[in-house]
């Protein structure tokens, strides 16, 4: 038995390496060669993702961390190498290091609570600045030393310059690729909603564009710094992820316009320590508005979290009653001003809930009323809103809704909640039922939420006495 399941094992890995290795390979091969096109000076590429790209995809994508997926990147670093006319055994080397920086980051950020590697925490970005540092100084270590033996270079002047270049390119790239969302998680239609909005907003980057184009317009060793502010503006203004790729777009205008122009630079100027300086200033600038904006994004998840606690029962997640009310008189209140005010309220109390708790424990009465929550909640089908008023009694508002079509989705709670059932455990099966009363309102004069309740509890009441399980609409 234990052979047959190493053998499934085996053969699952073995199907999913040529899946693995022509997607991560073909993913560092594009941004490698995007890399080598950047190279202003010698054989150092002013702008390298490849390597971060690397990281974070076998952080994102555990299933790509296979013997297939970091084949894939061996094979693809090699192939960009060669296909641009780089020597087979400076190649082979080179790979190595850069691949030493993908695995040192990989193995650092797996002992890394997952809150650190999804930029979700407060001091998130200090910690990849960190984890950055350590791999592109493994990288440097290796990349320099192939250099200095294999073309004779300065073993501590590469090594500079190669950490410079990987620390900036990582530590700009990688939270990109962090912060992404899944394509899954993509809602279309609230994207191209967000957009429409952030185009209203549009302030944060048109300052951000506006101090790019002074900063290319200007000389001096300081000008890539003249975006910072708004980059400050569109970190406290935006999403985080939207604030990695403009961090991103700015340190990629630094790299390539400002270095670019090294040649350029006062012959008593060494333009490689020149380069060096703006890399790391690059790289040291980038934290800012990634933390500023890490922050920022930990700060509205808190909100959002504290809100939702305010706004919802902890144990049914429906709304809790202040919250239920206060949507639901302000829906009414704009059916009133509209006179388009057709509106039902719906009642309803669990029946014999009391008798649940005294015979099987306020457990059971607990998974009994987030059972009966669920029912309801699908029924409803997303329309109206679903409150818990206290204990066992809830109710439902339906904005815009007819006598018929109030009294069809009535029944149609009644019926789901009966034919739900909890399971208790030991072979205890507990049966749900609920009555109900329902209060409409036609349209005409103003209602109000107060007076429709009163009127709904009161046919509940009816309901009860006409045996339960019932709805009962009120005159």
């Amino acid at each position: 038995m234990l052979d047959e399941g190493r053998r499934d094992v085996a053969s699952t890995v073995w199907r999913s390496l040529p899946r693995d290795l022509l997607l991560v390979g073909l993913a560092v091969f594009c941004a490698a060669l995007f890399g080598i096109m950047t190279r202003p000076m010698g054989a150092f590429a002013a702008f390298w993702p490849a390597n971060a790209l690397l990281l974070g995809l076998m952080l994102r994508a555990p299933h790509l961390s296979t013997l297939g997926g970091w084949f894939g990147a061996f094979a693809g670093f090699v192939a960009a190498d060669l296909v641009t006319g780089g020597e087979p055994g400076m190649t082979i080397w080179l790979t190595a290091a850069n691949l030493t920086e993908a695995i040192t980051g990989y193995v650092l950020f797996k002992a890394l609570p997952e809150g650190h590697v999804r930029l979700q925490r407060p001091q998130s970005v200090m910690v990849v600045f960190a984890v950055c540092c350590c791999a592109a100084a493994a990288s440097a270590f290796l990349g320099a030393a192939a250099y200095s033996i294999l073309i004779g270079g300065n073993f501590t002047d590469e090594l500079e310059l190669w950490f410079s270049t990987e620390l900036v390119s990582t530590v700009t790239v990688l939270p990109v690729v962090l912060a992404a969302p899944k394509w899954r998680d993509i809602r279309w239609s609230s994207a191209a909603a967000a957009i429409a909005g952030g185009m209203r907003d549009a302030a944060p980057m048109l300052a951000l564009l506006a101090s790019v184009v002074l900063g290319s317009l200007l000389d001096g060793p300081g000008s890539f710094a003249f975006p910072v502010p708004a980059l400050l503006w569109c970190a406290l203004s935006y999403s985080f992820f939207a604030t990695a790729v403009l961090t991103l777009v700015f340190a990629i205008w630094g790299m390539v316009a400002i270095t670019g122009n090294l040649a350029e630079l006062p012959p008593e100027i060494d333009p490689v320590e020149w380069g060096k300086s703006i890399r790391l200033g690059l790289a040291l600038i980038a934290l800012a508005p990634l933390a500023v904006g890490s922050v920022s994004a930990a700060r509205n998840e808190l909100v959002r979290r504290l809100k939702d606690m305010l706004e919802h029962d902890d144990l049914t997640r429906t709304l809790t009653r202040k919250t239920f009310i206060e949507r639901s008189e302000h829906l009414l209140e704009r059916l009133n001003d509209n006179n388009t005010g057709a509106a039902a309220v719906l009642m309803l109390d669990v029946d014999r809930f009391k008798s649940v708790n005294d015979r099987h424990g306020h457990a059971a009465g607990d998974a009994a009323l987030v059972a009966f929550a669920l029912s309801v909640s699908n029924a409803l089908e997303g329309n109206g809103l679903f409150g818990r008023l206290g204990g066992e009694e809830f109710a439902v508002f339906l904005p815009g809704t007819t006598r018929a079509e109030a009294e069809a989705v009535a029944e149609r709670i009644r019926n789901a909640v009966e034919r739900c059932t909890v399971d208790l455990g030991s072979g205890v099966v507990l049966p749900i039922t609920v009555s109900g009363g329902l209060a409409l309102h036609a349209g005409s004069g103003r209602a109000t939420l107060d007076a429709m309740l009163a009127r709904a509890d009161a046919a509940l009441y009816r309901a009860k006495e006409q045996g339960r399980n019932c709805i009962v609409t009120a005159g």
